[in-house]
């Protein structure tokens, strides 16, 4: 089951945010080789993925820090974050054709 946590950043900063993946029935960190991890920055929970703007393992926005103990940094560029406000994000998984979402909730984007 994917965790809902509400992230708070800065308008107009380069932010990083670091996360691991976990096996929900049990805690242990969830081997990440392999796959390709995307992060959804949307304006609503109901605004279509095709709309979203997508960072990724694949085009190295995202880093997989270390496969077996499953963690992940994202680097979100200040273009992202110019407009203060609340938005929504996602991060899936993405296996072959198999997506699993790990977290996802409100984004917060602070005016400085």
């Amino acid at each position: 089951m994917p965790k809902r946590i509400t992230l708070a950043l800065s308008q107009g900063n380069d932010e990083t945010l670091a996360g691991t993946v976990t096996e929900a029935d049990f805690g242990t960190p969830l081997d990440l080789t392999g796959v390709t991890l995307e992060m959804l920055l949307k304006d609503t929970p109901e605004t279509p993925d095709a709309d979203a703007t997508v960072l990724s393992t694949a085009t190295g926005e995202i880093t997989i820090t270390d496969p077996d103990g499953g963690t992940y940094s994202v680097a979100i560029p200040e273009t992202d974050l110019t407009e203060a406000g609340d938005r929504w994000y996602r991060v899936d998984a993405v296996q072959g054709t198999s997506r699993k979402t790990i977290v996802y909730g409100p984004l917060r984007v602070r005016d400085l």
